[in-house]
């Protein structure tokens, strides 16, 4: 086990030192981790966005951007029910992050949930100033009618 761990924890910062953006904070940080898991999705690694993102959840399991990347990298990977757990922990955390509300209003339709989707995707377009999360909201919501 103790191997695992030293493997495990090995690999986590060889992601880091491969992804500039957790540069800007301290190393082996929940920040650092968080940051270096959205940047694995940007570039196209949803797996490792996802060991990232649970490292950081490891040391802070209330970083709602952690919880965030996670689902995008699970979504990315066709894991929509566990991707749709990550993001309602993450709008459980964090409500006033409009985009995460969207992806998880998505995943909540694709899971099945239709009245939690809509619920969420009501609270999206009261609480929206961006055109383009007010557009997909709305077009998203009409696909629930």
């Amino acid at each position: 086990m103790r191997e695992l761990t030293r493997r495990s924890a090995a690999r986590l910062h060889e992601l880091l030192a491969t992804l500039p953006e957790a540069a800007d904070v301290e190393p082996g940080s929940a920040s650092a981790f968080a940051f270096a898991a959205r940047s694995a999705l940007q570039l196209g690694r949803p797996d490792d966005a996802i060991v990232l993102g649970r490292a950081a959840l490891t040391l802070a399991p209330d970083n709602a951007p952690a919880w965030t990347a996670v689902g995008d990298g699970l979504w990315s990977l066709g894991q929509v029910h566990d991707a749709r757990v990550a993001y309602e922990t993450a709008i459980g955390l964090d409500d006033k992050d409009l985009t995460t509300a969207l992806a998880c209003a998505r995943a909540q339709h694709r899971d099945g949930a239709l009245e939690a989707a809509r619920a969420l995707l009501n609270f999206v377009l009261l609480k929206s100033r961006s055109i383009d999360i007010t557009k997909a909201a709305a077009e998203l919501r009409e696909t629930l009618s």
